[in-house]
């Protein structure tokens, strides 16, 4: 399954992670607990809206036992740690390193480590035309 997260429309990415989740409901066992696959579906959606000023592609594939959720953008990527700005979120084997943002009371910045703990596996890679693809195994198993 494909969809396209259109800049600035933030009534899509509810839109959006509605239809992603009526997709895993029906493909995940009977006893999925959706809790952990939503919260990394929603932050992946608005990290997407938030940090690049064009489309962004979503993709759903379930080929395996685990759903794969992949969105790919045209923002400016991530920074590697110790890159210019010693702020990155992805060392030099483009793993991403999660992190609570420094001041408690920030309202940004949790994003990624919620999806990097609530996710079985996160990969991060550069698209060759610029920006980024995200893409998680969910924790949710396929119905027999």
């Amino acid at each position: 399954m494909e969809w396209v997260l259109e800049p600035a429309d933030t009534a899509t990415v509810r839109r959006l992670r509605h239809q992603i989740m009526r997709a895993l409901r029906r493909i995940a066992t009977p006893e999925a607990d959706l809790s952990e696959a939503e919260i990394v579906v929603a932050e992946l959606l608005t990290n997407a809206l938030a940090h690049t000023s064009g489309q962004a592609w979503v993709s759903l594939r379930w080929d395996g036992t685990h759903p794969l959720l992949s969105v790919a953008d045209l923002g400016p990527g991530f920074a590697l740690i110790g890159g210019p700005t010693g702020i990155g979120l992805i060392d030099a084997a483009r793993t991403l390193i999660p992190r609570l943002p420094d001041d408690p009371l920030a309202e940004s910045g949790r994003g990624l480590y919620l999806i990097a703990r609530l996710a079985l596996d996160v990969a991060v890679a550069a698209r060759a035309t610029g920006g980024t693809v995200v893409s998680v195994t969910l924790d949710l198993k396929r119905a027999s």
